[in-house]
């Protein structure tokens, strides 16, 4: 990045954080809008992420287990490794500011990863969740190649499943919001998949939607009338997609020739990107 385009790149984050939005910004550079839009949409979810806030007691208890963990550690040592360590630590800690820097950057990977960890769990409603859905845009962003980001998009709409099952567990209600970001992601999946996509992709594709169809009937004896329709509409959706899958997976065993095919049928397979077709769309 030029020290120009920089320049311009701080100005925009100034913009971001006193309320400005991403569009109205980068329509003041539209020469630079292809690099700066990635850059100021992750600035955007780092931003927005929960801010943690541990107790004293939680890091306590963190300190007080890895006291024990050492000390069972070094009751196992012999008696030459002791020295050897006593030996490094000393030096160590003869520099005490790369020490308070090794140290605070250990504690906040821990924390990092702890939080991490807990928000991967979270559903709507948790404090966490917002975490979650940041994780994922900044894993999306950052991902290259198209390939990787319809990986990404089935891995999401798996997530989403997972989350509306605990939250029917939770509270008995089916989360309509949960159940159009399921199908949506995975509808965009396809979107996102290479104009060549191949029938290994698809068969991940078809186990993604084979689950969801399971979940979905599983919800059916659980619901009022209303959501039932909304159920049996999803269940719908993934009927169609089922067999408009194993379409695309049967055509794409058929046409793997013992020879090479001609040219053009080569040409007009890989320009074409893949579509859902009717009634596959999960269009609320």
């Amino acid at each position: 990045m030029g020290k120009d385009l920089e320049k311009i790149f701080d100005d925009c984050i100034g913009e971001l954080r006193n309320g400005g939005s991403i569009e109205l910004i980068l329509q003041k550079y539209p020469e630079h809008k292809s690099e700066l839009k990635p850059l100021l949409e992750l600035v955007q979810a780092m931003e927005q992420l929960p801010k943690p806030e541990p107790t004293a007691g939680a890091v306590s208890a963190a300190l007080i287990g890895l006291g024990e963990e050492i000390a069972h550690l070094r009751s196992a040592e012999s008696p030459k490794i002791k020295k050897r360590r006593r030996s490094v630590f000393g030096r160590f800690f003869q520099q005490p500011r790369l020490a308070w820097t090794l140290s605070v950057a250990f504690a906040l990977v821990l924390m990092f990863v702890g939080i991490s960890t807990v928000s991967a769990n979270s559903v709507p409603g948790d404090i966490l969740y917002p975490l979650k859905l940041a994780t994922e845009k900044v894993s999306f962003l950052l991902a290259f190649g198209s390939e990787r980001k319809a990986e990404l998009r089935l891995t999401f709409s798996e997530q989403r499943t997972k989350e509306i099952k605990r939250v029917l567990q939770k509270s008995g209600k089916l989360d309509e919001g949960l159940l159009n970001a399921m199908l949506k992601e995975a509808q965009l999946a396809l979107e996102e998949s290479p104009n060549d996509t191949s029938a290994f992709f698809l068969a991940k594709l078809n186990a993604v939607n084979t689950y969801q169809k399971d979940v979905l009937e599983s919800f059916r004896p659980r619901v009022d009338s209303a959501n039932e329709k909304i159920v049996n509409r999803a269940i719908g959706v993934c009927d169609m997609r089922g067999r408009w899958i194993k379409g695309m997976m049967r055509e794409e065993w058929d046409e793997m020739p013992t020879h090479r095919p001609p040219a053009t049928h080569q040409e007009r397979r890989h320009s074409q990107k893949p579509q859902w077709g009717p009634g596959c769309d999960w269009m609320r």
